[in-house]
């Protein structure tokens, strides 16, 4: 549950706008706390991020904040068609140009989209579809090696260059990085960029990074957490003797936050405080504020 400021923040409003949404348009009905305060839950800083994001596109709260949230997500759907024509489409055509051997086509495609969209929009409606569209076509054979071995280092070496341009002068940071055996980035370096688009200071530290040296670098950095990916199933057990290396070399009070495809099993088999599973991007924003708020660092 969090307090009217947090809720504010975490759905992108003013706490002013926030109580005149709920006092003349009803949009949400907070619960209160033992001493009487509102508080939110989850589902009601989502709800109230869905209505900013309508109104920032001009529908009235007047007219949305009745609205269900099914019918909130399908008027958003209709705004993201309208707001950005055509990039539902890109993915397959950047793919439909690697077919081709066309790399400079996919490579323009891809840095418009960098310079044009937003980080999120970037991230879920571009990278995201054409990860998973990769993957179909890898299984179904319409897609070479080298052409996979083509988008990777293309997207790695763009995305890269976008996490390189947010500061990194703050402290604490939040490392990332895949634990030995792990080659694959794509993901992990999706999540850091998520990360920094919440607001967390990140330290990208790539692949194949021994538990060991992770801990002794974010003990010399002070981090705030460490962010660790594994998606190769073939790794779980290798991850798992390093996830408990960690574990145990990490200073107390370091949160570890494994994303990936293995990530429910490894949090569950570990069965470690620290160590928590976060496969969904928009559960790092409520992270970066809890992180925040408990003084760790100050994004502000």
């Amino acid at each position: 549950m969090f307090p009217v400021k947090a809720a504010a923040e975490l759905s992108g409003l003013t706490p002013e706008t926030l109580r005149a949404w709920e006092r003349r348009h009803a949009a949400v009905t907070p619960q209160r706390d033992a001493k009487g305060r509102r508080v939110y839950d989850v589902a009601m800083i989502e709800r109230l991020a869905r209505l900013h994001r309508l109104t920032d596109r001009g529908h009235p709260i007047g007219q949305i904040a009745a609205m269900d949230d099914a019918a909130l997500d399908r008027l958003l759907e209709d705004s993201r068609h309208a707001a950005y024509g055509g990039v539902e489409a890109l993915p397959e055509r950047m793919l439909d140009a690697i077919a081709d051997y066309q790399v400079d086509v996919f490579d323009r495609e891809l840095a418009v989209a960098i310079t044009s969209l937003p980080l999120s929009v970037l991230l879920t409606r571009v990278v995201t579809p054409l990860l998973r569209e990769v993957g179909v076509r890898w299984a179904d054979g319409r897609l070479a090696i080298a052409q996979e071995r083509l988008i990777s280092s293309l997207l790695r070496a763009r995305l890269l260059s976008v996490l390189n341009q947010y500061p990194r002068e703050r402290q604490a940071r939040v490392l990332f990085a895949t634990l030995p055996g792990e080659r694959h980035e794509l993901g992990l370096l999706g999540a850091a960029l998520h990360a920094c688009d919440a607001g967390m200071p990140v330290l990208y530290l790539g692949t194949e990074l021994p538990a060991i040296e992770l801990a002794r670098v974010a003990g010399r950095l002070g981090a705030a957490a460490v962010a660790v990916s594994s998606v190769d199933p073939g790794q779980a057990r290798v991850a798992l003797d390093e996830l408990r290396q960690l574990d145990d070399a990490l200073a107390p009070g370091v949160p570890v936050w494994l994303g990936g495809a293995n990530a429910r099993y490894l949090a569950e088999a570990l069965g470690r405080a620290r160590v928590r599973a976060v496969v969904e991007a928009a559960s790092l924003a409520s992270l970066a504020y809890q992180t925040r708020s408990s003084g760790t660092w100050n994004c502000a």
